[in-house]
């Protein structure tokens, strides 16, 4: 950009309107025009105002563009003054703490502190040592500065300016610049001419009556410039800039003093006559922060930083830059292409992909190098589960679901497993290490073999491990590798840990695992190599042979234990694909079958093709022919299901509707 936002101010009014029209005849729509136009909106001049408006009407097809609303809304200027704050910084602006008739006070307690640092050498006060020239001052200034701070943004660093020996001790926080005996040593009067310095320093002095010193103030996210008028006054002017915008920092000898002059897209700062120990500091400082507070910038995803990195390159060999010159501004660039591929750009990213079929192979393999990495995917299931919910009180449901969460959770976060999702009683687990997540699955099934070993209640979990390349957005991952780790899990017969080829490769050696040969499984062509952990163990034999136990209880027969592919188990998780959505929402058969289990029902005699004439004819109820009619539709649709027939969704919700809504009804 040509025009700096402060040069852009201390221009006349025609020199404005000349350099906004300058923007209209290069119809280039660049960002830094556009956010000057947006300046240049909120001047005093109408005519000014007037001609920003007509560039920035000119911006409307971009995308990038924001909406601020009608422009003749009454806070249509804060809203755009808002955003410019929140995107650059702001100032120079006026802050006001609020008046305070204690000032006598103030200046008492001021001395007491200096007392006390007479004695201990220590200053008490709410800002770190690093800054602690801040403590120094009375409670008023104390107060203005803290009024800057926004929600977790806290002071790291601060220096005095317009430094001379006289203030050494002022600097070296031997005293206090708010003393009473100090404003006539550190005021500014002397400054005859602060706009030679600086534009923006010369708006500062204008605003206050009597300016008597000046901080350059660093936060963990933030820099500011801090003026403070006279000790009668409770006024400061103050200019604030985003440290993540800094795109250069110079030192500027000046004497015996060095002047730091700090650039953004938008302004130049001048940090005016710093000792030098100070000067070289808050230089490598303000570079190092500007590198660490980058974030995630939709703009960042239009720039080319290969390309950006190339020239900075040649501009270095030219030796047209410093050593730590071209350090700072790599850094920078690498920083941004980092955030470019960040989980905040993502959708931004895939979006862009999709409408942009000219960004070619090398966007793709950016991608692909940000977001895919090697994972271990668990998936685990409460076998029954459905079916136990569908009989139970909801509290009890609850309170199954919490002890089984209290047992295994714990177990999870020790092997640094992150959970990924939670659908009722089933879980979804991601893993760096495929020992950590397998001996996690171990673990996890020994606690609840002994849980059931003293308690009536009795849960049982199936679990399914997989290792493999997954595409991880915003903590999710997602993948073949994700859908054949569900496949394992549904595969596992209750108490049971499968995992794939490729996590038995990463554990061998570590962990012990027995092969349960080639499985076929639902979306693969060829059957995947199974292979079993963890059976050894005397806690989960038993688990098994209980399990097995209960399960015949149940009502399940031992092949709808094994069943490959249970429908309702792998649909809970949207990174398993489901070809029919009709059946992701179909329970276990032995819930439909336990529908049957109620007294009325088992009292009443079944309806069966070995029935005599006579023996039929002595059911005179038709209310009970009916129940005994729909008791034997519903198990031999169960028998139809169990020999392969293709399950009906609307059937089976049928049945459940008839048994919670319509049976309660004939009083039975």
């Amino acid at each position: 950009m040509s025009v700096k936002f402060s040069s852009f101010d201390a221009m006349t009014r025609q020199n404005k309107i000349t350099a906004l029209m300058h923007i209209k005849e290069l119809n280039n729509h660049k960002r830094e025009d556009y956010y000057l136009a947006l300046h240049a909106m909120l001047d005093a001049e109408t005519q000014v105002s007037l001609a920003a408006k007509m560039i920035v009407a000119t911006y409307s097809g971009q995308p990038w563009v924001q909406n601020f609303g009608s422009p003749t809304a009454p806070d249509f200027r804060d809203k755009i003054a808002n955003f410019l704050r929140h995107k650059f910084g702001f100032g120079p602006e006026i802050i006001e703490g609020p008046e305070d008739d204690n000032r006598q006070l103030m200046n008492q307690n001021l001395q007491k502190k200096q007392k006390k640092f007479e004695t201990y050498q220590e200053w008490d006060g709410i800002f770190p040592q690093s800054a602690r020239i801040l403590n120094t001052l009375r409670e008023d200034t104390q107060s203005l500065i803290n009024s800057l701070l926004i929600d977790g943004e806290k002071v790291e660093k601060a220096w005095l300016c317009f430094y001379n020996e006289v203030l050494r001790p002022f600097r070296d926080c031997m005293k206090s610049l708010d003393g009473a005996a100090a404003a006539t040593v550190v005021n500014l009067a002397r400054i005859n001419q602060p706009g030679k310095i600086s534009p923006i320093l010369q708006t500062m002095f204008e605003k206050l009556n009597r300016p008597i010193y000046l901080l350059l103030i660093v936060t963990s996210k933030r820099g500011f410039i801090f003026l403070r008028d006279e000790l009668k006054t409770t006024s400061a002017a103050v200019v604030g800039f985003n440290l993540q915008t800094i795109i250069g920092v110079k030192t500027i000898k000046e004497g015996n003093l060095i002047n730091l002059e700090i650039e953004t897209p938008q302004d130049f700062i001048t940090v005016p006559c710093l000792e030098s120990n100070d000067a070289y500091e808050a230089s490598r400082i303000l570079r190092e922060k500007s590198v660490e507070t980058i974030e995630a910038d939709e703009e960042f995803i239009d720039r080319d930083f290969d390309n950006e990195l190339r020239k900075l390159d040649m501009l270095f060999r030219a030796k047209t830059l410093t050593n730590s010159e071209y350090i700072f501004r790599k850094s920078r660039l690498q920083k941004m292409e980092l955030e470019k591929f960040s989980d905040a750009n993502i959708e931004i990213l895939l979006t862009k992909r999709f409408s942009d079929s000219k960004l070619g192979e090398k966007f793709d393999q950016q991608l692909l190098k940000k977001f895919t990495f090697e994972k271990t995917v668990m998936f685990t299931d409460i076998v029954g589960f459905s079916s136990a919910a569908s009989q139970k009180m909801l509290l009890d449901t609850m309170t199954l679901l919490a002890v089984h969460d209290k047992l295994l959770m714990p177990v999870i976060a020790d092997k640094q497993g992150i959970l990924i999702k939670k659908i009722g009683d089933a879980l979804m687990v991601r893993f760096d290490d495929p020992i950590g997540a397998s001996e996690a699955a171990i673990e996890m099934q020994q606690r609840l073999a002994q849980f059931n070993a003293r308690s009536e209640e009795k849960i049982f979990i199936r679990i399914g491990i997989n290792t493999g390349t997954v595409f991880v957005k915003n903590e999710d991952v997602f993948g073949d590798a994700v859908n054949v780790a569900a496949r394992m899990e549904s595969l596992a017969k209750p108490g049971m840990i499968l995992i794939t080829e490729a996590t038995r490769q990463k554990i061998e050696g570590k962990i012990s695992c027995v092969d349960l040969g080639l499985k076929k499984v639902k979306g693969k062509n060829e059957p995947i190599h199974v292979f079993t952990i963890g059976s050894e163990s005397p806690d989960m034999q038993k688990m098994a042979e209980l399990a097995a136990i209960m399960v015949q209880q149940a009502g399940l027969k031992k092949s709808e234990a094994e069943t490959v592919e249970p429908e309702p188990e792998t649909s809970k998780f949207s990174t398993v694909a489901q070809p029919n959505k009709a059946q992701e929402t179909l329970p276990d058969l032995a819930s439909l079958e336990s529908l049957s289990d109620s007294p009325a029902l088992s009292a009443a005699p079944a309806i069966n093709t070995s029935q005599t004439k006579t023996e039929a004819e002595a059911i005179r109820d038709p209310v009970l022919e009916m129940i005994c009619a729909i008791d034997s539709a519903r198990q031999n649709y169960i028998l139809a299901v169990r020999n392969g027939s293709k399950r009906q969704a609307d059937l089976e919700d049928w049945f459940a509707r008839y048994e919670e809504f319509i049976k309660p009804k004939l009083d039975l």
